[in-house]
């Protein structure tokens, strides 16, 4: 209904259609060192998250640690190097490449240097309480000691990890020898490393949970309990961290994120994740790794609850009649619009996702109170439309129009276009078709209780 919202598309269009996006202004100092520290950890991309996990996994580096790391290299462990590249790099008469060479032999020589504080901590309880200090406790201690590594195995892991291609499907992890005989090699001459090596297959993974078969083939067993005490554990391990970490996810998406799908969207993925780890591996055979598992279910079953209790409030409320403010314009609430949104996508997905969530009760009692309020209230909506004119009609319509769309979440585009042809019809629009409305039958779904009119 935004005025402008042609303009605000035509412009977003032409900007994603750009080839080259103008590229960061390097030329004054701020950006120079930014972009300085950018290619200093460059080599980590494929190992870094976003979220604070709960378990630190091996591989797996918390991203916000890196700003604490690069400030404490450039004052107390590199200062002489750091502050001489900052300046070197300033000059506009420096090229990119260049620019990389320098970053990369000073990421060479923090190997050794880092290297030699992270031996210190281990004979003075002082030096390590002193480098928690700047680098966020035992977890930015545990996060430096993968960094360091990381570094220290660029040479041959860079190249290791170009060789594979940026997407591994399920065939190439469950079935093909390429990647299998890759990892084999690679654990042979490096063991040390098995850990690393599996948090960057996961970031390449097109399915995360086909990694515990790809950990049961480099194991040799399917026995879980064996793999679990086997060199290629970590590939399991980092499995579980990815479930801990949607758990995370989802959390901060439902209490942080404005936008109304993205909590859903963090659900659906981890239920992927889990059911495709419950068919590849009974991890009731190790006791250890079933923990990991229960106790995200039970937390993430919890929020799912809450937010099942809260659907039909909110379906409700989005579909109010809305009023006119001071200056004669509609006030939408779009913030109940984008809850009862949020609700509704969570309602379709546990509908199909019941048991992994745990919320098999309250799921079939809120799926029938929303289906038919929103068949009873749009009903009521539509069949009014013709009662109303002028500014009524216009308030009249947008509470169609959002309950609409509410219907095309839960029941499907095709209920929804009919609905939409019943709107038309209600207001007078021309060429009318005649026939009955009656939703979709969607797998799972009832057809509402309370046929609408007959229209078509």
């Amino acid at each position: 209904m935004d005025a402008h919202a042609n303009l605000i598309l035509a412009a977003s269009v032409e900007f994603l259609r750009k080839p080259n996006p103008e590229k960061e202004d390097l030329s004054n100092g701020v950006p120079r060192q930014d972009h300085i520290q950018r290619l200093f950890f460059l080599p980590l991309e494929n190992f870094l998250v976003n979220e604070q996990l709960p378990t630190k996994q091996e591989g797996r580096v918390h991203r916000p640690v890196l700003d604490r790391v690069w400030q404490w290299i450039g004052r107390d462990v590199l200062t002489a190097d750091v502050n001489s590249l900052v300046k070197l790099v300033q000059q506009k008469t420096v090229s990119e490449e260049r620019m990389e060479s320098l970053v990369k032999s000073l990421r060479r020589r923090s190997v050794e240097a880092i290297g030699d504080v992270l031996h210190s901590i281990e004979r003075s309880d002082k030096e390590r309480r002193r480098l928690g200090m700047e680098v966020g406790g035992e977890r930015g201690i545990a996060d430096l000691k993968d960094i360091n590594k990381i570094f220290a195995a660029e040479g041959w892991l860079m190249p290791f990890l170009s060789a594979f291609p940026d997407s591994l499907d399920d065939e190439r992890l469950k079935n093909g020898s390429g990647v299998l005989k890759m990892v084999e090699k690679a654990s042979e001459r490096f063991p040390d490393h098995i850990s690393v090596v599996a948090a960057a297959l996961l970031d390449r993974a097109d399915t995360p949970s086909s990694l515990c078969s790809f950990a049961s083939r480099l194991a040799r067993t399917d026995d879980p309990r064996a793999i679990s005490s086997s060199p290629f554990a970590p590939f399991v391990e980092v499995v579980l961290s990815e479930a801990e970490r949607l758990n995370v996810l989802a959390h901060d998406h439902r209490n942080n994120n404005p936008d109304p799908v993205a909590f859903s969207q963090a659900l659906s993925d981890y239920h992927s994740l889990v059911r495709g780890v419950e068919l590849d591996m009974d991890l009731s055979q190790a006791r250890g790794w079933q923990t990991r598992m229960s106790d995200t279910k039970k937390d993430i079953s919890g929020i799912v609850t809450s937010e099942l209790q809260n659907a039909l409030g909110a379906v409700r409320r989005s579909m109010r009649i809305p009023g006119f403010g001071d200056n004669g314009k509609l006030e939408i609430d779009t913030k109940a619009i984008d809850e009862a949104v949020r609700a509704l996508r969570v309602v379709v997905m546990v509908r199909n996702a019941s048991q992994t969530f745990a919320v098999n009760d309250i799921g079939e009692r809120t799926r029938q109170t929303v289906e038919q309020t929103l068949e009873i209230v749009t009903r009521g909506l539509i069949g009014d439309l013709h009662k109303t004119e002028g500014k009524q009609r216009e308030a009249q319509l947008a509470a169609v129009d959002v309950s609409i769309m509410l219907s095309e979440i839960y029941f499907g585009g095709d209920y929804a276009q009919q609905l939409r042809r019943r709107r038309q019809n209600a207001i007078g629009a021309e060429n009318a078709e005649a026939g009955s409305l009656r939703p979709t039958v969607v797998k799972g779904v009832r057809k509402p209780a309370v046929p609408l009119p007959a229209r078509r």
